[in-house]
């Protein structure tokens, strides 16, 4: 009988991420996600927050497919509506930012924005999606935190 172990040559871990993490914001565990900070707020508010989830990519798929399967999803949410999309970078990798909200009764309206990127590494790619969500009404206030915060990303692979 042999081992195998993860990470490892055969089974590569993810790349390495770091983002800045401004004062009254705290780094929380969420499931699913591999990093996430929230803005501490009071009781009963919305906590804006950021999530870094990472995802190993089938070999064949393309970063267009990927767009446009988080684009699905989007849709998907009643109510979406798309407010903004432009080419962009995380950590000098390209890179696509859309931006957009939806309004429900159980949350009101809510904003997010979202960053894709391919990283290629032993021999795999992995998808890194930076997503900051925060309340409607939070937006004014909060927005440029956001976009700084994922300005900030670094990955490393």
């Amino acid at each position: 009988m042999s081992t195998v172990t993860y990470p490892s040559e055969t089974f590569p871990g993810f790349p390495e991420v770091t983002m800045d993490c401004p004062e009254g914001w705290v780094p929380l565990s969420v499931p699913e996600a591999q990093m996430a900070i929230i803005q501490n707020r009071p009781e009963g508010e919305f906590r804006p927050n950021v999530l870094v989830v990472i995802q190993r990519m089938p070999p064949t798929q393309t970063f267009d497919e990927v767009i446009q399967d988080a684009l699905a999803k989007f849709e998907a949410t009643p109510d979406y509506k798309e407010v903004g999309r432009v080419k962009t970078t995380v950590s000098g990798l390209p890179a696509i930012r859309v931006e957009g909200a939806w309004t429900s009764e159980k949350t009101g309206t809510m904003a997010q924005a979202l960053r894709l990127a391919i990283v290629e590494h032993d021999g795999v790619r992995d998808v890194v999606e930076v997503t900051g969500t925060c309340a409607g009404a939070q937006a004014k206030e909060i927005w440029t935190t956001v976009r700084a915060i994922q300005d900030s990303v670094e990955l490393v692979k």
